[in-house]
């Protein structure tokens, strides 16, 4: 998204005004999702100074969680129960990395799940600002960042124009081609047209995202994933040094240095992925709290309930969104339980 002490952020955390009123995890009767329910001070504290961001605050929040739950999550999602993003936050949501274990993808290792309450098994945290955005927010494209963008050096430009200069743009794939528009970001490579003279022609994309979970992850993130060898990820173009950008209808004019990004390319720039497709952890198991400063309704409940059903489904769920199982083409599964 990480030795310090703990009570004194637990006393900075739940103040004195709020003594009279602990905070207090409920549950779902499907054992899917919780809350943690706080007071209003607590939770208006949490929104308007971003506590997700902040260590003073989101440290002893996950304590607390800890005190309830067992260490055996890969991840934990917070849902703030909102049914939008409140209007001082500037995000649909948050990934902020606890530990990485996995050589070969661009990132150090790391593990700073002690700080968490875990013991090693945290890989990272998320928080998510609405209720319903498990379903219909950036999940997926938040989970990928637990694994992407370290790997390759890609570049963006903010606006269309001539004499343009683009910048280093990591953790997303900006102008970059792949077996399909990425969660992360990055064109449809075989939309790709050379007019010659470092000039191309790309169908509309996003740098950023493509759609939050309108998409699944295209091969490169499989890879880096964990899901996909490095064998069957198709060569792809990388642009970067953007110097003009012309939006058309349906298509982006670009004047750029093209870099072809082939498996050997990558093996030999990141090093070989370990663990590897083989080895690699496909199945993870994820908590699920709700943020909340009154208890959630019997309606509220129904829809946190019904996208963790939804996006732990090991099933085609029958709509244009793609739950984690369906993203990973079937290679992966999330369990989402109490």
């Amino acid at each position: 998204m990480k030795k310090y002490i703990y009570v004194v952020l637990l006393i900075g955390f739940w103040s004195c005004e709020d003594t009279d009123a602990p905070s207090k995890f409920e549950f779902h009767s499907n054992n899917r999702v919780s809350s943690l329910l706080i007071t209003s001070s607590e939770y208006s504290n949490w929104i308007n100074n971003d506590g997700f961001r902040d260590y003073s605050l989101r440290m002893p929040l996950f304590n607390e969680i800890y005190e309830t739950f067992p260490d055996e999550y890969d991840f934990i999602f917070l849902v703030l129960n909102e049914p939008n993003i409140p209007s001082n936050l500037s995000y649909y949501g948050m990934l902020i990395g606890v530990s990485n274990d996995v050589e070969g993808i661009g990132k150090t290792m790391f593990d700073y799940s002690s700080d968490y309450g875990s013991t090693g098994k945290l890989k990272a945290v998320m928080q998510l600002t609405g209720l319903e955005y498990l379903k219909y927010g950036p999940s997926l494209h938040e989970l990928a960042h637990q694994w992407a963008n370290s790997a390759l050096p890609t570049h963006n430009v903010d606006e269309a124009g001539d004499n343009l200069t683009s910048y280093p743009y990591w953790g997303h794939w900006g102008f970059t081609g792949g077996s399909t528009p990425g969660q992360l970001g990055g064109f449809n490579q075989s939309s790709l047209i050379d007019n010659g003279d470092s000039s191309y022609t790309v169908d509309h994309f996003g740098p950023f995202a493509n759609g939050g979970n309108g998409v699944p992850y295209n091969e490169l993130e499989l890879y880096l994933m964990g899901f996909l060898p490095i064998s069957s990820v198709t060569d792809f173009d990388m642009f970067t040094n953007i110097t003009s950008l012309s939006v058309n209808e349906t298509t982006f004019d670009l004047t750029a240095t093209k870099t072809t990004i082939t498996p050997n390319y990558l093996e030999t720039s990141l090093g070989e992925r370990l663990p590897s497709t083989t080895d690699s952890q496909k199945d993870f198991k994820l908590l699920v709290v709700v943020l909340t400063d009154a208890p959630l309704s019997d309606e509220e409940w129904g829809k946190v309930d019904a996208t963790a059903e939804w996006f732990s489904k090991k099933e085609d769920d029958g709509t244009s969104l793609y739950n984690f199982w369906e993203a990973t083409n079937g290679v992966a599964s999330i369990t989402i339980e109490n």
